[in-house]
């Protein structure tokens, strides 16, 4: 049995665009400072080079306790009816007994309320969730990983499955597997069972 974490950022939600709107709204007095993501893409997740707080800190004051429900509670999901399909695929898997799905996030003080807040409203089916506190910890107690953040990535222990979710922010970033979104692993079952099938990981880019 594979234990599969799936983690919640540029994953299941749609995150950086969030962020976009919501510093937008509540950070920018300026028409002219506005951040436009799709002019210019987050290419990097240390967020702070794409919006400019004064610190680390004061970012992750906004994110995680100013805004933390408009940013994790309100955004929507990355693609229309997706939670409904990973419900369908969570069920399949749980009645074939085989492997276990858990979804990982890292969060931090008022985002963990509001994530909830956003499993609930996308009517998410999902049995195991945790939260922690670092990227690395996302690991513990699963065999795959599939997430977009390359700290995680980058975090890979020894004898573990990564599988990348692209993104402009992590194409230096490698991984066992390569994918473009979710829903390739969820209903492409030769790939799944290839990526689950793994033995040993060398990088490998799937097309």
């Amino acid at each position: 049995m594979a234990k599969i974490g799936i983690t919640l950022n540029e994953v299941l939600r749609d995150f950086i665009s969030q962020v976009e709107y919501t510093y937008n709204k509540y950070y920018v007095t300026n028409e002219d400072d506005k951040v436009n993501i799709s002019e210019n893409p987050v290419t990097s997740f240390e967020l702070e080079k794409h919006f400019p707080f004064p610190s680390v800190d004061a970012l992750n004051e906004f994110m995680y306790r100013e805004a933390a429900l408009e940013i994790f509670g309100h955004a929507d999901q990355l693609y229309p009816n997706l939670f409904a399909q990973l419900n369908l695929f969570i069920m399949d898997i749980n009645d074939d007994e085989e492997h276990q799905v858990e979804l990982i996030s890292r969060e931090a003080i008022n985002s963990i309320p509001s994530t909830f807040f956003f499993l609930s409203k996308t009517l998410c089916r999902a049995e195991r969730i945790r939260f922690v506190s670092k990227h690395e910890d996302k690991w513990d107690g699963v065999d795959v990983l599939i997430t977009a953040n390359p700290k995680a990535l980058r975090a890979k222990p020894e004898g573990k499955i990564s599988v990348k979710v692209s993104s402009t922010y992590n194409t230096d970033i490698e991984a066992d597997y390569t994918i473009s979104d979710i829903r390739e692993f969820i209903t492409d079952k030769t790939l799944r069972d290839k990526i689950l099938n793994t033995k040993i990981t060398d990088y490998e880019e799937i097309n």
